[in-house]
């Protein structure tokens, strides 16, 4: 059996994918939940859970890779098991997709924290900012005992 559980981060949706994406109701699963999103500016698919897929789930990968990419939405899968990622390097299907990182989520979910949604009179054209290459500044770590300046003047 195959579930999709949908994740709201601010205007990016993360697909949390369990099962197999094989023949049968996995695949208008799938396909319902992501062209859903409408509004969504960036679509994730997390395989962390996906042990298994077909060459009708590459179809339905593709289609809506096909369907994102004509709304301006940037689609990328995230967590590719092994089994999946050998299927995609045997198909040659592997250039094809863009792929997010654990930092990249991270970067989801500052933006997700920090920036407001992105409201439908806006461009839906996603510029560099929004494709999860973005840098979060961390602050400069303090030491927790720092030297007395008496002390350290003395010596």
């Amino acid at each position: 059996m195959f579930k999709v559980t949908v994740q709201e981060l601010g205007d990016a949706r993360v697909f949390r994918c369990q099962g197999r994406i094989v023949i049968g109701d996995a695949y208008s699963t799938l396909r319902n939940a992501v062209l859903s999103q409408t509004h969504a500016r960036m679509l994730v698919l997390d395989l962390a859970q996906v042990d298994r897929i077909d060459a009708g789930g590459l179809g339905v990968l593709l289609d809506v890779r096909a369907w994102a990419r004509s709304g301006g939405i940037v689609f990328k899968l995230m967590n590719v098991t092994k089994k999946v990622e050998e299927i995609l390097e045997l198909t040659h299907l592997q250039p094809v997709f863009e792929f997010c990182s654990v930092r990249d989520l991270f970067c989801l979910l500052h933006r997700a924290a920090s920036v407001p949604s992105w409201s439908a009179d806006q461009s839906n054209r996603a510029d560099e900012s929004d494709r999860c290459n973005c840098s979060v500044k961390w602050p400069e770590a303090v030491p927790a005992v720092q030297a007395n300046p008496l002390t350290a003047a003395a010596s």
